[in-house]
């Protein structure tokens, strides 16, 4: 009879500190507590997506980030400095940036 008592009770101790252990002594997080975002500190470098090019004998044009952009114009702080068939060079901040038509295949 006394081990029919022990037995449950053995097994009830052991789960609460094997229980007590895994939590590792961490604080219980209030789920009603609003959520705290956490501030993002490093801007990432604006994305040019050349959408198009129209190169003729007169003109130069590129569709960069759905907006109509020359060589000299300025798009998202960045200067056009040439527009090739495939490609367009931009400059900012004293780098040269290349970015190409879809992915650089021609169509």
């Amino acid at each position: 009879m006394l081990n029919q008592i022990w037995k449950p009770g053995i097994v009830v101790l052991m789960l609460t500190v094997v229980c007590g252990a895994s939590f590792g002594g961490e604080p219980l997080r209030d789920p009603t507590r609003p959520y705290k975002a956490i501030a993002v500190t490093k801007v990432a470098s604006p994305r040019f997506a050349v959408n198009a090019i129209i190169v003729s004998d007169d003109r130069r044009v590129a569709i960069v980030n759905g907006r109509r952009v020359g060589i000299g114009g300025s798009i998202d702080g960045a200067t056009v400095i040439s527009i090739d068939r495939d490609q367009l060079v931009l400059t900012k901040n004293g780098k040269h940036i290349t970015a190409r038509l879809h992915g650089g295949e021609p169509r």
